[in-house]
């Protein structure tokens, strides 16, 4: 519940604290007091959009803070959402805050962790029900009105909630294994062919990690073998290889020893000539065969190479059809396998799905139309109990019904089952029943809301209630009624109401006056507690204007009546 609102330089509040307390609390005050600014602040904290006309003249910001103690069933319903949000949660306490300023800056925090207006809408729509004349309670909206339905039918209809969703869970899983089954089971004849042929192609090629590594390395071996070879077959050549009249280098060196020995048996000085030439024949003809030695050493297979070559292909054409790298082909050929035994192995199992998925709608419709009957049943009690509560609150040729639909069978399961529910209402006798949000004017609004909060009250878990003024252009006999059912609510709820009447006012648990004054330059709106004579004293006010005697009197005997 609500335990404390604090606001600062809003409007002609300079600084207000309210703390409410349990069961029913009434703010009233005079016309013009500013008892619709309490409501705007918790408004605030409800996301509504903030206006920077709503900030004090004499300040750059007005600031709102509600603390929030929040009840075991409350803490359930919130924690999971608390966390999903990444809001600290602990001790059941949750305090909401927002900041506007002039420049029109908005700050919204829950528990110090700032938020989005999205974030605080979801959380404070779980702690705060607000209602007035114009507005749209959750009562009003058709899209809760079958949750609604369910909490007041209880264990009898909630038990087979939780059946049939247990059974949709199942049937919903069973749909998307068979949609998955019977789409491989139609896989194309191409497809099927493709697979074949790709397995095919990777297993027979035997690929093995690695392996185009160790090939691209001895390729590199191979080639680097050939450039060396052919670079000593041309050092042979030009070392003992023959000119175009057949002699070899060393063959011209032997003439020239032969030529010049004849100098020298002239002249000695050529014998030295004649020796250094013969020892260059020599070393020419020893290079020559150390050449021819040294090939021999670089021996390799060109059919190796073409082997290695014709690999090293096959393993590209390979990657560049299934993958990037061997392994990437040969996971190619892993999966090609599974989804061809998958696909031979899905036309049984679908055919199998089919069978189970039959049989589970059938049970899944079985307790559907089991939870239909019994919220039809919970229906027909919760529309006398309500058309009677409308009774007691000076509406006694209304009628209120629940309007039950089937789900078109193309959209026939959801989370709530077969069943489409909307509130109906009729005001007067030979009215058809029109859908509750489109047909109650403000006053029957208030009061037809008042009736099914009060018979809903039980089941409904929002900790905190406020009614704005609901009992605005009502007799007094319908605000003796409102009175008592909101008196009843409270009983259940946190229950704060704007009033300008003294039956609410006399039956509450907690009255509060708002007060306005003015130093003669500023105004200043209070928030004040009363005590019992200063309500009293406020039933007493708002029953004649007066504070007589004699209105005293009829206000403690109204709020001794109303109390008990």
């Amino acid at each position: 519940m609500l335990t404390r609102l604090e606001i600062r330089s809003f409007a002609v509040i300079e600084h207000a604290v309210f703390c409410p307390g349990k069961g029913f609390n009434v703010i009233s005050g005079e016309t013009g007091a500013g008892k619709s600014l309490l409501i705007d602040a918790i408004g605030l904290i409800f996301g509504e959009k903030a206006s920077k006309n709503l900030i004090r003249n004499d300040s750059t910001s007005a600031f709102v803070e509600a603390v929030f103690d929040c009840e075991d069933q409350v803490v359930k319903r919130i924690a999971p959402i608390m966390e999903e949000f990444g809001i600290p949660f602990e001790d059941g306490t949750v305090i909401i805050s927002r900041t506007f300023r002039e420049e029109g800056k908005s700050i919204a925090r829950i528990n110090g962790t700032s938020v989005v207006l999205n974030q605080l809408k979801r959380i404070s729509s779980e702690l705060i029900d607000i209602h007035g004349q114009n507005d749209n309670s959750r009562i009003f909206d058709p899209s809760v009105h079958i949750d609604m339905l369910d909490a007041f039918g209880g264990s009898e209809v909630l038990d087979l909630l939780q059946a049939y969703r247990e059974k949709l869970k199942i049937f919903k899983d069973l749909t998307t294994s068979y949609i998955e089954a019977n789409k491989l089971a139609s896989a194309s004849s191409n497809r099927i062919d493709y697979l074949t042929f790709a397995v095919k192609e990777i297993r027979d090629a035997d690929l093995k990690p690695g392996e185009d590594e160790a090939l691209s390395t001895r390729k590199k071996e191979l080639s680097s073998m050939a450039r060396n070879k052919a670079m000593i077959s041309d050092a042979v050549s030009l070392v003992s290889g023959t000119d175009s009249n057949g002699q070899t280098p060393s063959g011209r060196l032997s003439e020239a020893v032969r030529a010049l020995n004849k100098l020298a048996d002239k002249d000695p000085s050529f014998e030295e000539y004649v020796s250094r030439l013969q020892s260059i024949s020599l070393d020419l003809e020893a290079y020559s065969s150390d050449f021819l030695k040294k090939s021999s050493e670089y021996t390799f297979s060109e059919d190796e190479e073409r082997k290695i070559n014709d690999r090293l292909s096959k393993i590209y054409e390979l990657e560049s059809k299934y993958g990037k790298t061997i392994e990437e082909v040969l996971l190619f050929a892993q999966e090609g396998e599974k989804e061809l035994n998958d696909i031979e192995e899905a036309s049984s199992k679908a055919a199998s799905l089919k069978k189970q998925l039959r049989d589970t709608e059938a049970d899944l419709l079985t307790v559907a139309k089991e939870l239909s009957s019994e919220r039809k049943k919970a229906a027909e009690k919760m529309s006398l109990l309500i058309t009677e509560e409308l009774k007691d609150l000076q509406m006694p040729s209304s009628s209120f019904s629940v309007k039950f639909g089937t789900r078109p069978k193309e959209r026939y399961f959801n989370i709530h089952g077969i069943d489409d529910v909307a509130f109906m209402f009729s005001a007067n006798p030979g009215q058809p029943p029109m859908d509750l949000s489109a047909t109650a004017s403000g006053g029957e609004a208030s009061r037809i809301m008042l009736a099914i909060k009060n018979i809903l009250s039980r089941a409904d878990m929002m900790p905190t209630l406020i009614f704005d003024e609901i009992d605005t252009g009502v007799s007094g006999l319908a605000s003796l009624s409102i009175a008592k059912k909101l008196k009843s609510i409270s009983r259940e709820h946190q229950v704060l109401c704007v009033s300008h009447t003294a039956q609410l006012a006399a039956a509450s648990d907690h009255n509060f006056l708002i007060e306005k004054n003015t130093d003669g330059t500023n105004t200043f709106t209070d928030i004040i507690p009363l005590d019992e004579e200063g309500s009293i004293t406020e039933v007493s006010r708002l029953l004649s204007g007066t504070d007589d005697k004699e209105s005293r009197e009829l206000a403690s005997k109204m709020i001794e009546e109303l109390r008990a």
